[in-house]
């Protein structure tokens, strides 16, 4: 809807009525084809979401952390520190600040020889979907349909089902698992309704 070339900031009066009656009528033409034909999410957004094994969005494993640095907007981006097994290391926060400021995963850092690179994301926001349309949300159940589990049990801070061949770990809820030491549990004491809580790829 072009409505500079309809109104002119010269126009006359009747010009303007004119103006103001058809641009009401293409508003309310457009508003009824944008209701009737919604428009499905283009190739460039579905990639800015999608999982596939190495690879979350337009971020992939072995990136340079100074590489992510120059496609991550400064204001998106936020310095934290981890530690596994005692040692500290570096991760990245990234938000969407003009989304309330929602977490959309954490790309953790590893350096060697002067080189750092992201070497592991957890994924904690459900917008983010393999092709099989699993995310935060998905159920224990659809994980094993879809993917070859290699291990299930106690990660580094969570209970996971683990898919080398994704090259994917699926935190899972244990608020719903039986009532015995969280070691003891096996793939076939889960409920198949348990929720996956984040993804790790790697």
């Amino acid at each position: 809807m072009k409505i500079s070339s309809l109104c002119t900031a010269f126009g006359l009066a009747l010009l303007l009525a004119g103006c103001t009656s058809e641009t009401s009528e293409t508003e309310t033409r457009e508003t009824k084809n944008a209701t009737e034909n919604p428009k499905k999410p283009s190739k460039e957004t579905l990639a800015q979401y999608e999982l596939v094994p190495g690879r979350a969005g337009l971020l992939q494993i072995g990136l340079p952390s100074d590489s992510l640095k120059k496609m991550v907007a400064t204001e998106n981006l936020k310095e934290t520190e981890r530690e596994l097994e005692g040692e500290k290391y570096k991760a990245f926060e990234i938000r969407n600040v003009k989304a309330g400021n929602q977490l959309l995963m954490l790309a953790e850092e590893s350096c060697a020889k002067d080189s750092c690179k992201i070497f592991r994301i957890r994924i904690l926001n459900p917008k983010f979907s393999t092709k099989e349309g699993i995310r935060l949300g998905s159920t224990f159940g659809e994980v094993k349909k879809f993917y070859p589990l290699s291990f299930v049990g106690l990660g580094e801070a969570d209970f996971v089902a683990l898919s080398e061949k994704q090259r994917m770990a699926f935190a899972l809820d244990i608020s719903k698992f039986p009532s015995k030491p969280l070691y003891k549990i096996k793939a076939e004491d889960i409920p198949d309704s348990t929720r996956v809580t984040s993804i790790l790829m790697f």
